[in-house]
């Protein structure tokens, strides 16, 4: 009778600990607003491309390039969005950041934006095969792309100085504007992003 009991115990204590371990083990999920500020490991993250996407939107609308192009030619300018290069020693998407500067941009109404150089490409494929198969009357025509006066283009670098557990990471973001008819550089803008990340054993 007391041997049954003890198993009898046993078996209800392996099932509380494997009760609390299935409820420890769930996962949780919080929402957070853009604005939230997380860093949890100091690598490039979504506050870094709002801060540097924002700062160099800012110093691009500052400058008088807009301006003076709509005084000569009558209109607002054209740009396109061309490559941002990872020259970082980090994976990242550097197609979020022309992406928040094309809204950014569109978003004043005082710049046009034009399909970036992969969306390009997907349509005029898709205006070739409606010479084939589209209506007459339905077909877009050929040869009515709006030309870019403006080449967006930029670029991603870092910088880490390092010893004993503590590191500062430093981000280094260029962008900056060409004029494509005459490849002069109308703007050029640069965002830092600094940190500084202990972490004790940690191999960096």
């Amino acid at each position: 009778m007391k041997h049954r009991v003890q198993t009898l115990m046993m078996s209800l204590m392996i099932a509380l600990v494997l009760l609390a371990l299935g409820c420890t083990s769930a996962v949780q999920v919080t929402r957070l607003s853009e604005t939230d500020e997380l860093d949890l490991s100091g690598n490039w993250n979504d506050t870094d491309i709002r801060i540097v996407t924002e700062a160099l939107v800012d110093s691009s609308l500052k400058s008088n390039w807009i301006n003076q192009f709509r005084v000569r030619n009558g209109r607002n300018p054209v740009v396109i969005v061309g490559t941002i290069l990872n020259r970082s020693s980090e994976h990242l998407d550097t197609s979020i950041i022309a992406k928040r500067f094309e809204m950014a941009l569109v978003n004043t109404g005082k710049v046009d934006m034009v399909a970036d150089l992969g969306m390009r490409e997907e349509l005029r494929d898709e205006r070739e095969e409606q010479q084939y198969h589209a209506s007459e009357e339905t077909a877009a025509a050929l040869g009515r792309e709006v030309g870019a006066d403006f080449l967006l283009q930029g670029a991603v670098r870092t910088v880490v100085d390092q010893v004993s557990g503590k590191a500062v990471r430093t981000y280094y973001v260029s962008a900056e504007l060409i004029d494509i008819e005459t490849s002069r550089k109308v703007w050029v803008g640069e965002e830092t992003v600094r940190k500084l990340i202990r972490q004790p054993k940690y191999t960096w």
